[in-house]
């Protein structure tokens, strides 16, 4: 086991403990496939089926966010303001113009 497996063991194992942010790591496998760590899974209070909203910015290389969306919300505006891509192309445009 190389050091940087071990080093991802060992955080992952950690417990969330109060007000005390929670690392872990994770390796992009092929055909993006990639596993919550536990640790964050846990934090997160997710559960199978759950939809996790991954967000990155480009001002921010190297940097993703990702979001647990309420059970209550998931899919329930699905269509309503188009397509996907639609809706993304307009919050890319409402979050521009704050730099203005």
């Amino acid at each position: 086991m190389d050091q940087r497996s071990s080093r991802a063991i060992r955080r992952d194992s950690t417990t969330a403990r109060a007000g005390r942010p929670v690392e872990s790591d994770a390796r992009l496998r092929q055909k993006n496939r990639l596993t919550l760590p536990g640790a964050i899974v846990r934090v997160l209070g997710a559960a199978p089926g759950d939809v996790i909203v991954f967000e990155a910015d480009p001002a921010e290389p190297g940097t993703a966010h990702l979001h647990l969306l309420p059970r209550s919300f998931a899919g329930s505006l699905q269509g309503v303001y188009g397509t996907s891509e639609e809706a993304m192309e307009y919050l890319r445009g409402e979050r521009a113009s704050w730099d203005e």
